[in-house]
């Protein structure tokens, strides 16, 4: 990885750092090594703690006094009270992109990709052997579909930012069950049809209950694991 030329080293740091956060390579709780991240990047330490500060600002991470930048650590409550601005953020998205297709104004190469990604996700439902982080991965490039094609800069901005920050980590925690990632697709399969159908609020009270559906798993990793073992839980196979 090289930064470009007009980039600033900084810049450069934070930007793949916070993809690593986005995509879950860091758990909660995890503490950041300006020095393993200056030798990983070839950098020196003061690039380093100018990224830092930069996702701090973003809140990807929170400065400790002594332990320095950790990725945060969120309670079941602030879990729960994400899922319901999350819930209440994708269901408009979904609404918006099912008026969008019922009048069609989405290119059918994105429709199909969109199709395409959803047969991904049947199939790997009733394969045990995909791990959580794999199926997740999927969810939420669904996900990104929607939130790509509604067409509304705010809520694209909103969503954007709470999935910069730990969500993925929360949604492959959910991903551990493999009856849940059964209701799920099987909720999403409607939602599906009623999106490309342009049934616009059978598809956002459907996107809700999918989200709804998340936190509900995620509540219950969260409660039924020993303390330390969150992390194992979300990676699961």
């Amino acid at each position: 990885m090289k930064p470009s030329d007009s980039e600033l080293l900084s810049d450069f740091v934070a930007r793949n750092l916070a993809r690593e956060i986005e995509t879950g390579e860091f758990s909660p709780g995890e503490r950041l090594s300006e020095e393993a991240i200056a030798r990983r990047f070839g950098v020196s330490r003061g690039p380093v703690r100018e990224a830092i500060r930069q996702l701090a600002r973003e809140e990807l991470v929170v400065l400790r006094p002594r332990r320095g930048a950790v990725i945060p650590t969120l309670t079941p409550t602030e879990v729960a009270e994400m899922y319901e601005v999350r819930a209440a953020l994708y269901a408009a998205s979904v609404r918006l992109v099912a008026r969008r297709v019922g009048r069609g104004e989405i290119p059918a190469g994105e429709l199909e990709r969109y199709v395409s990604l959803r047969q991904r996700l049947v199939e790997m439902a009733e394969d045990p052997t995909t791990t959580a982080r794999d199926f997740a991965q999927v969810t939420q490039a669904i996900s990104a579909f929607t939130v790509e094609w509604c067409g509304n800069r705010r809520l694209q901005e909103s969503l954007g930012k709470m999935t910069r920050q730990t969500y993925r980590y929360y949604s492959e925690l959910a991903c551990g069950n493999l009856a849940h990632r059964k209701v799920i697709t099987r909720l999403g399969g409607v939602m599906y049809a009623a999106i490309l159908a342009g049934e616009a609020e059978l598809a956002s009270a459907l996107a809700w209950r999918i989200v709804e559906a998340n936190r509900e798993a995620v509540l219950a990793q969260l409660e039924s694991a020993p303390p330390g073992d969150a992390a194992a839980k979300g990676r699961g196979s």
